[in-house]
C-alpha cells in the first residue's frame, strides 16, 4: 500500500513539474556573442595565466584570496580605505562572490597609470571592451557603465558583465590611478538548467 501512494506522488508531482514553464529569463538567445575586444580581455587576464573562464572556488583559492565574510572571498590587501568606503587597487582577480543557486561573481581589476576623466573613461572602456556602453552613472566615488548587466555568451560559459571605475579625476576618492573593476557574474549553471527543462517539455 504504502508502495502505491509512493508512486501515485510521484506521478503527481511529475505532472505538474511538466506543466510548469522554463524560466525564459536564463535563455540563451538573451546572450549574445562577446566582441573582439571582450575575447582579447578573457584571452589575456585568465586564459593566458591558465586560469580557467570563469573561475571556481578551488581555483580562486589557489590565486590568495580569502575568505572574507559568508560566501565572500577576497585577496588580502587589496583594497585602500577612505572614511568608510573601500576602493579595490590591486589588478587582477581581487574578489570572488557566491550566490544562491550557483550563481558566481568574479571582480577583476585594471589599474591605469594615470588618473581618467568621466568621458576619457568610457572611451577608453568601450574601445578596450567593445562598445557596449552609451551612458554611465557617477557619483562621487564611483562611475558605473550604463547599460548595466549586459548578457554575454562566450564558448559554454554564460554571464552577466559590468564595469565599474573608481579614481576619476576630480573625484572624492583620492586614488592616485583609476582603477576598473570588470564584472562577471556567472549564469552558466542557470542557463544549462534552462536547456534540460526545454529539453523535457
Amino acid at each position: 500500500m504504502i508502495h502505491r501512494i509512493s508512486l501515485l506522488v510521484i506521478s503527481l508531482t511529475l505532472l505538474l513539474s511538466a506543466g510548469k514553464p522554463c524560466p525564459d529569463h536564463y535563455n540563451p538567445k538573451w546572450f549574445e556573442e562577446p566582441s573582439d575586444e571582450i575575447v582579447l580581455v578573457i584571452e589575456e587576464y585568465f586564459e593566458d595565466k591558465n586560469i580557467t573562464f570563469l573561475p571556481d572556488l578551488n581555483r580562486i583559492q589557489k590565486l590568495g584570496l580569502q575568505p572574507l565574510g559568508s560566501n565572500v572571498w577576497q585577496l588580502p590587501k587589496s583594497t585602500q580605505s577612505y572614511r568608510d568606503i573601500y576602493f579595490p587597487i590591486t589588478p587582477g582577480i581581487w574578489r570572488y562572490e557566491q550566490a544562491a543557486q550557483n550563481i558566481n561573481t568574479t571582480h577583476l581589476l585594471i589599474k591605469e597609470h594615470t588618473k581618467l576623466s568621466e568621458i576619457e573613461a568610457i572611451n577608453v572602456y568601450n574601445g578596450l571592451l567593445g562598445a557596449y556602453w552609451n551612458d554611465y552613472n557617477v557619483n562621487g566615488y564611483e562611475m558605473t557603465l550604463n547599460p548595466e548587466d549586459t548578457r554575454i555568451r562566450y564558448k559554454d560559459r554564460y554571464f552577466e558583465f559590468n564595469v565599474k571605475l573608481y579614481g576619476l579625476k576630480d573625484d572624492a576618492s583620492t586614488l592616485a590611478h583609476t582603477t576598473t573593476d570588470l564584472i562577471f557574474r556567472d549564469y552558466t549553471h542557470k542557463v544549462e538548467q534552462f536547456i534540460q527543462c526545454q529539453a523535457s517539455q
